[in-house]
């Protein structure tokens, strides 16, 4: 591994670990009886409608399951990028965009209201979609830190 794949990694990681980390903090300050405008704080990063979040300590998080989802799926596609052996990162934009058609339908059947998706398939599409990005990302990095040496 090169040395800007690392420090990719890190920036990665550093900055879904710190929204999610933020995120059940918000929450459990709400818990605790903090004002629920703490969760506009989140605006920026997701809708948080509260019907689609998670919940910890009976209150939904500030960010919905796919978001929560997302970001965890970002700390597990580093994982396995360091796990997994190396593919070349025109396979790995491949597995990208085979692993966010299932998100993509999922909303757009829903915002088109065909159906009402659950948590539990927001949370296996933006599992699989976080996790193919970040193992794609590190892929590109690598390809072409390998390149250009």
């Amino acid at each position: 591994m090169k040395r800007n794949t690392g420090i990719v990694a890190a920036v990665i990681a550093f900055i879904s670990s710190a929204i999610l980390s933020a995120s059940v903090l918000c929450t459990w300050a709400i818990a605790q009886g903090a004002s629920m405008r703490w969760r506009l704080l989140f605006r920026a990063l997701c809708h948080g409608i509260p019907g689609r979040c998670l919940e910890l300590w009976n209150v939904p998080m500030p960010i919905c399951a796919r978001c929560t989802a997302i970001y965890a799926g970002l700390l597990a596609g580093i994982l396995l990028f360091f796990l997994l052996p190396r593919i070349q990162a025109h396979l790995a934009r491949k597995m990208l965009v085979i692993a966010a058609l299932p998100m993509f339908v999922d909303g757009i059947t829903q915002l088109a209201m065909l159906r009402e998706s659950s948590n539990p398939l927001r949370i296996e599409t933006g599992l699989l979609a976080g996790a193919a990005f970040a193992f794609w990302a590190l892929s590109e990095v690598e390809s072409h830190v390998l390149s250009t040496a």
